[in-house]
């Protein structure tokens, strides 16, 4: 056996070759080896395509290969009447060769020996997305050294479907002059050494009197693809044009879902939530020896970093079919993804959606929503929402006590123990130190005392070079508290008029704000002539929090750190900037403080609970 000389090219396809066979060794139902498959049938021109599926279902593969992109499933029984299924799909290397030849005209042949009670096996290797970045050549010699060079002994079954396709392939090459052998990485170097034999035993097929080919329903289809929906999706528009990139693809995947997200919640999707789905999903898909995610450790990232709501936008996405037509009317099965593959995790989703009682007064006065208008009497006559004050001041509290129990960790120390267990033994250092016969403690640094200033940054609102000048939070106010529990406020936000949802009151989003305590002391801060010099609004705010704190330290919570010159600023008072990325706080918590309404009187206070939810 010989293999051709492939140029270095990754890009390239990669076959095995023996006289007038070219093999391109695959593992099943993955779309890197289905593209690589279509891409060595470009290259060699074949005039036979034999790939390794039951021969005793011939017919019925080659009419569901006919059919894709549609989704087909090939039933049978075993001979205990256990349900066998083939998935036909088009992320298959096998199926993708049973359709290339049928859309090319030439014969194509399934040439695997049937077998009963066929078992499943792991091989070890990386998910194949490795080959979109080393190529097939050598993920196939990595394969060599790694699995089969272990010197694994096969089963009997293995041993017994080699021999048979050996002796098919021999056969076809006695009458077709170029033939494509689509087959799986494990079987192909032992099938070209068994075609040198001279003879072969007689093989005979497991029984298997009823074959029948249905398709699937549309929920059926969600669960059961082997390759979910949108990466089927994604492959079947480029095969004939392109390689497919899956890393690429989960990107474009996760940036659509976040699309309809927002239009379906009304949060936002800053960009530090791409951030963490990213990190999170290699961090997950490395401790499974994976490269790429899995669509459940994708779902999972986009609950953990997001929310349940937006999990379920990426699961709608990503197993959303559109190819699925039937057009030839075949029986429509309803199968699990337990009948299908075996065992499998399940997923939740606990949706945030809206108490249909609540809707009663909306409904009440929907009609009268288009002629609600806000036109406060004078600047002082505006007031809040008391319920989001409450919530508002209560994140405050916790940011400040969270930036305080940062600043004392960073200071904690292990020393040895002396006369005092301190806040208690620090048990890996003393292991660590076990042959110096001591025990090490914890000792808990003591902060700089505490916080009074909170800065929450939702969004910079800092237009790019690409984009127009146009403010998205134009409103820049300054608010006093109106008793001792509540802190002074400056922010920036949408603005007054944009979202009216009743007589006088309106629903504005913050892009950032700055409290600070004790009430009753901030000046309007946007007109304070100190901040002339600041680059954004956050900055403003951020300087203002420096200014008006009677605590040494100020909480910043921001997708990014301030500027070194703020932080020069803030130690010039005594002060400490304690930056808190806004990626580690809650998402959903975040998204309800983002939003909040106003009134254009302290009136309005007694109807609001009618127009908001």
């Amino acid at each position: 056996m010989s293999c051709d000389d492939m140029p270095k090219f990754t890009k390239l396809p990669f076959y095995l070759r023996k006289g007038n066979i070219w093999a391109v060794p695959i593992c099943h139902y993955n779309m890197e080896m289905a593209a690589q498959v279509r891409h060595a049938f470009d290259l060699i021109h074949p005039d036979c395509v034999a790939v390794e599926l039951a021969e005793t279902m011939q017919l019925q593969l080659l009419h569901a290969a006919s059919r894709l992109p549609d989704i087909s499933v090939v039933m049978s029984y075993d001979a205990d009447d256990t349900p066998v299924y083939y998935m036909c799909e088009p992320c298959d290397g096998a199926f993708e060769g049973l359709r290339s030849a049928l859309e090319a005209q030439i014969p194509a042949w399934c040439i695997d020996l049937d077998v009963y009670h066929y078992p499943s096996f792991y091989d070890g290797l990386p998910d194949p997305y490795a080959v979109q970045r080393i190529g097939l050549k050598a993920y196939y010699e990595a394969y060599q050294r790694i699995v089969l060079a272990k010197g694994l002994v096969k089963s009997e079954a293995d041993q017994m479907r080699e021999l048979y396709m050996a002796k098919r392939l021999k056969e076809l090459s006695l009458s077709y002059d170029r033939i494509l052998f689509v087959g799986g990485m494990a079987h192909i170097e032992s099938i070209f050494n068994l075609i040198d034999r001279n003879s072969f035993p007689k093989q005979e097929h497991a029984k298997r009197p009823i074959v029948e080919i249905c398709t699937l329903t549309e929920l059926s289809c969600r669960d059961v693809m082997a390759e979910y929906g949108w990466m089927s999706t994604q492959y079947e528009r480029i095969r004939h044009t392109e390689l497919p990139d899956r890393q690429q693809l989960i990107y474009r995947l996760l940036k659509q879902a976040a699309q309809n997200y927002v239009a379906s919640t009304g949060n936002q999707f800053p960009g530090y939530h791409m951030r963490n789905l990213m990190k999170y999903m290699r961090n997950y898909a490395l401790i499974c020896d994976r490269l790429m995610p899995n669509l459940f450790q994708l779902l999972c990232a986009a609950k953990g970093c997001v929310d349940h709501n937006y999990a379920h936008e990426v699961w709608k996405l990503a197993t959303e079919y559109p190819y699925r037509r039937n057009i030839d009317n075949l029986p429509e099965l309803d199968l699990s993804i337990e009948e299908v593959w075996g065992h499998s995790k399940l997923i939740h989703f606990h949706m945030q959606m809206k108490n249909p009682k609540s809707l009663f007064p909306h409904k009440r006065h929907s009609k009268q929503q288009s002629k609600f208008q806000f036109h406060p009497p004078g600047p002082f006559s505006i007031c809040s929402y008391p319920p989001e004050d409450v919530i508002t001041e209560r994140f405050g509290d916790f940011l400040k006590k969270k930036g305080v129990q940062l600043l004392s960790e960073e200071a904690a120390r292990t020393i040895p123990f002396s006369s005092s267990i301190e806040d208690g033994i620090d048990t890996r250092e003393t292991i660590r130190h076990w042959h110096e016969k001591k025990l090490y403690v914890k000792s808990k640094g003591k902060p700089p005392g505490g916080a009074s200033s909170v800065v929450m940054i939702f969004d910079e609102d800092t237009p790019s070079e690409e984009t127009t000048k146009t403010e998205k939070f134009s409103w820049c106010t300054t608010w006093i508290g109106e008793h001792e529990q509540e802190s002074d406020m400056a922010f920036y936000a949408t603005p007054l008029t944009n979202n009216v949802v009743g007589p006088g009151i309106s629903r504005c989003e913050y892009g950032g704000f700055m409290m600070t305590s004790p009430p009753r002391r901030l000046y309007n801060v946007w007109a304070d002539p100190d901040y002339e010099g600041c680059q954004s609004k956050s900055e403003v705010l951020l300087m203002a929090a420096i200014d008006y704190a009677v605590q040494p330290l100020i909480i910043y919570v921001a997708s990014k750190p301030p500027r070194s010159a703020l932080k020069s600023y803030a130690r010039h008072f005594g002060r400490k900037i304690v930056y808190i990325p806004i990626g580690q706080l809650s998402p959903i918590t975040l998204n309800k403080l983002r939003a909040f309404h106003v009134f254009d009187s302290h009136e309005k206070r007694g109807i609001a609970d009618e127009y908001i939810n």
